[in-house]
């Protein structure tokens, strides 16, 4: 492909991501999915300038606010972000033609002519929301969560991430499958956090590869394998994995319960279940059994249980370093109905608990509103469940100890623990 194609490519794809009906990273896959002939370079490329607009969108529509642009603009994103980076290219780049971008227009360049000048003489935007690549309205909740660390919180989440591995013990160890893809030229170290996971910055596919074929990992973040070590699921309990989704969690529960006894796989979305069963039967797993069901139908279904996951529906504001567009897409009303899944999850969720077992709350966020608050709430309205600290079920790990906050929740994030962010609450039923 030639650079004025792989533009068009990417403005193509932001105007996809920009619709909000799935994120980034799926929208890419599907994208190139659907045209082989992009090789493996020019894919590579237009990810990144995709990602390099998607990082540094804050700046970008300042920009075309204080200049009187659209800042909800996909190819006014890619043309500021040109003039910034490569101001010499930009009119090579848009030349029109059969496979590249349209020319610049009569009013995009005298766009570009305000721009320059007011770049020339401002440098850097002076709102502080820009420069975090955060709506000025979520500010705020950061601020609430993190005090002073707010802005380092948020300069991590806009930071790439790694490609992080979860290994399935029931097939190989950490120390034979980095080995192995060593040999493929594929280097991973281990994790410092997770007993089972592998660690790398190369983003080369690893789907294709016979390693995976085999069953013998999956692409985890290093936090979502410690929530893992926190549900502490026991070889032959029964355990219900609330919003099971695809099964990533679901899976990590198998291989610590060694395929012994039963999970119950939920969740609303038979779509999201169906996308799980080629991963259960790639990782030899046999013990789970899945319900496409609402929540407050499954306690009517099955017996309690010992242990129930929610890894509730959230902003996903701690994984924003994998799809840095959900923060702009998020809204005030979208975090209310949030809050108020949640809390129906909660719910139903402690219905399922036998006396004596566990409930555990889990969220990729990093706001209050959607954490301690909705703990606080939890506890308030159910008397016959009480607080537990993740410590219990982290073992003498000193790294992961630091993982637990004062109160016992289980509370990661990227600046603080290199990873996604992660928070979780374990309640005891009595």
């Amino acid at each position: 492909m030639t650079p004025p194609a792989r533009i068009a490519a990417a403005i193509e794809l932001l105007s996809d991501i920009k619709s909000g009906f799935d994120p980034a990273d799926v929208i890419i896959s599907e994208y190139f999915r659907k045209r082989r002939y992009a090789g493996s370079g020019d894919r590579r490329k237009i990810r990144e300038i995709v990602y390099n607009v998607l990082r540094n969108l804050g700046i970008l529509k300042y920009w075309l606010i204080e200049s009187g642009g659209d800042q909800d603009n996909p190819r006014s994103w890619l043309i500021i972000s040109i003039l910034v980076e490569e101001p010499e290219s930009l009119e090579s780049y848009f030349v029109g033609g059969r496979f590249g971008p349209a020319s610049i227009s009569t009013i995009e360049k005298e766009l570009i002519e305000r721009l320059e000048s007011r770049i020339n003489t401002q440098k850097e935007p002076d709102a502080r929301w820009a420069l975090l690549n955060c709506p000025e309205w979520i500010l705020e909740y950061f601020d609430r969560a993190f005090c002073g660390a707010c802005d380092a919180e948020l300069k991590a989440l806009n930071s790439q991430a790694p490609v992080d591995l979860r290994v399935n013990l029931l097939k190989t160890t950490r120390e034979h499958l980095q080995s192995y893809l060593s040999d493929e030229g594929r280097g991973f170290s281990l994790t410092t956090l997770s007993p089972f996971g592998l660690r790398s910055m190369d983003w080369s596919p690893l789907l294709n590869t016979k390693a995976f074929k085999d069953g013998l990992f999956e692409v985890q973040d290093e936090s979502s394998q410690i929530l893992a070590l926190v549900v502490n699921a026991q070889p032959g309990e029964r355990v219900v994995d609330l919003c099971a989704g695809a099964g990533g969690k679901t899976l990590a529960l198998a291989m610590m319960m060694k395929n012994k006894g039963e999970i119950i796989a939920a969740d609303a979305s038979d779509y999201r279940l169906r996308r799980s069963r080629s991963r259960i039967e790639r990782a030899g797993i046999s013990i789970i059994n899945e319900f496409s069901v609402e929540s407050s139908v499954l306690a009517e279904t099955i017996d309690p249980v010992d242990r129930v996951l929610i890894d509730a529906p959230c902003t996903g504001s701690g994984a924003w370093r994998r799809n840095p567009e959900v923060r702009w897409q998020l809204t005030p009303d979208k975090l209310r109905k949030y809050r108020e899944t949640q809390e129906q999850l909660l719910h139903d969720g402690s219905r399922l608990v036998r006396s004596g077992g566990w409930l555990i709350y889990a969220t990729c966020s990093l706001f209050l509103e959607e954490n301690e608050e909705q703990v606080d709430v939890f506890l308030k309205n159910h008397k016959n469940f009480r607080l537990v600290t993740a410590k219990e079920f982290l073992g003498d790990n000193e790294n992961l100890s630091s993982c637990v906050s004062d109160h016992g929740y289980l509370r990661m994030s990227p600046a603080q623990n290199k990873t996604d962010g992660v928070f979780a609450a374990i309640f005891e039923k009595f």
